[in-house]
Formats: structure tokens, C-alpha cells, sequence
């Protein structure tokens, strides 16, 4: 097992990477770089013809004809897989449990991603690029798109749907951008922007959510009882500015089915 998570790991690398290093493996499994480089050589022996050394570069990168055999090209799997591993750090830092199924009527209902443009921008952001995108607003005709230069910084799932918080080169300030809304994505030369003057990123908020007036009161005392979070009969969330947007339309727009209505409202208490 141990054997086959490395050789995930550097088809991971290979793919939507930038290339592998026997000294990052090295860094990321906890080994020697020589006990690494016998990984990426048995690796070599075992597949032969995956990837090509670049001693420019003086990394592996993948040959033409690379071809994933331990993991996925979807770009959703990839995605699930980093918001799997940013939750599974929340709670321990052993091995994936295997034994139990779980089965996520959501991920049916997520819009596919095209892959080229979704590597591309994954690229910029792990190496910190500037990114050039053709981007479908839903605020333009159908079908329209406007083409803007973009420094990714953070990767957001909100709303079903993954986004990317991004310096828009444009409009000169921090926005959201939908990932499923690019259709098409290139590196450019420009300077990469950080999101250290981002303040809405840094800044965090508390916001309090009461149970919706209109429910039955037993409903109104049920929901509040499932948090522990709670202040004179209010729920709290602490949350990045940037992120309060979504969080108050989760709560407060989304109908319960039962109740034919939100099942929250914002307080200002």
C-alpha cells in the first residue's frame, strides 16, 4: 500500500503538478532523497516511457504519451480529493478509513469542469502565475465571456461548486471566480499578486443566525439544540469576510422542503 500512495503521489505530481523531485517525495513521505529516488526509479522500471527528466528544469516532468494509472484525470475527483484531505486533517493524521461507504448525492448534481483550462488554473495557483481566462459572468448574455488576467491565491468550495479567490488584474481588486464558468486558461508573464492586501480574506466576522421567526417554536428550539456554538438563543459562525456572503445565503435563502421556508434568519442582535 505503501508502494502504490507513492507512485499515486507521483503521477499526482506529474499531472496536475509542475514535475517531481526525489527531494519533495522525499519531504512529503518522510525518507531519504536516495530511499525517494529508488521509488521514482522503480516507478521508471515499472512504467516505462511515463515521464522524462528535465535537467533544465531538474525535475521529471510527463512524456507525450503519460498516461495515470493509480489516480484519476477528472478535475472534480482532484478537487474532491483536496477538500477530502483538508477534512480529513480536522480530525487525525492517519490513513483514509476504507471500511465504510459513503455515498454523496451532491457530487451528481456538480457541472463538469473542462480540463485543460481547470489544470492550468490549479498550476498557476500552486506555483503562484498569473493566469489568463476567458470567464462566462453570470451577469453577461448567454454564451458571453470576458477575457482577464487573474493571480489565484486561495481555492473555496461554497455553494456546491468550487472557486477560486483571485486578484483580477481588470478590475484591480479581490474577487471570487466560479471555476465551472472558464472555458479557457493560459499562463502569462505577468507579476503574481498575493493576497496580502486582500482584506476581506484576512478579516473575519461573526455572524448570528437566529432560528426563522415564522417556524413553530419546538422547531426553533430543536434547530438551535443541534449547535454548541451558540449566544442568547443565536447561532454563531466565525467566518472571513470574504466567505459571509455565502454563508448568509446558505442559511437564509435555501427553503426547507418541509417547511417551505428558510429554516434561518440573520440576526443583528
Amino acid at each position: 500500500m505503501t508502494k502504490q500512495k507513492r507512485f499515486e503521489y507521483i503521477e499526482t505530481q506529474l499531472f496536475w503538478g509542475d514535475g517531481l523531485t526525489a527531494g519533495r517525495l522525499a519531504q512529503t513521505f518522510g525518507v531519504s532523497r536516495q530511499a525517494a529516488q529508488k521509488v521514482i526509479d522503480s516507478y521508471r522500471g515499472n512504467f516505462p516511457g511515463q515521464m522524462e527528466y528535465n535537467p533544465s528544469h531538474k525535475r521529471h516532468e510527463p512524456s507525450a504519451d503519460f498516461k495515470p494509472v493509480f489516480i484519476r484525470t477528472s478535475p472534480i475527483s482532484f478537487l474532491d480529493y483536496l477538500r477530502g484531505q483538508a477534512l480529513i486533517g480536522h480530525y487525525r493524521e492517519e490513513q483514509d478509513w476504507s471500511d465504510i461507504e459513503m455515498t454523496d448525492v451532491d457530487r451528481l448534481l456538480r457541472p463538469d469542469l473542462p480540463i485543460f483550462s481547470i489544470k492550468i488554473v490549479l498550476s498557476a495557483l500552486l506555483g503562484h502565475r498569473v493566469v489568463s481566462i476567458d470567464y462566462h459572468s453570470k451577469n453577461r448574455e448567454p454564451g458571453a465571456s470576458i477575457t482577464r488576467s487573474i493571480s489565484p491565491n486561495h481555492l473555496i468550495f461554497a455553494d456546491e461548486r468550487y472557486h477560486i479567490r483571485a486578484y483580477c488584474h481588470k478590475k484591480h481588486a479581490f474577487l471570487d471566480f466560479v471555476l465551472s464558468r472558464i472555458s479557457h486558461a493560459e499562463l502569462t508573464d505577468e507579476d503574481w499578486v498575493p493576497s496580502t492586501e486582500d482584506r476581506e480574506w484576512h478579516y473575519f466576522v461573526k455572524l448570528r443566525f437566529k432560528p426563522n421567526p415564522n417556524l413553530p417554536e419546538s422547531v426553533r428550539k430543536a434547530i438551535l439544540r443541534n449547535y454548541q456554538n451558540t449566544e442568547k438563543g443565536c447561532r454563531i459562525i466565525i467566518s472571513r469576510k470574504a466567505l459571509a456572503f455565502y454563508i448568509k445565503r446558505k442559511l437564509t435563502e435555501t427553503e426547507d422542503p418541509k417547511y417551505e421556508m428558510a429554516l434561518w434568519a440573520l440576526s443583528k442582535i
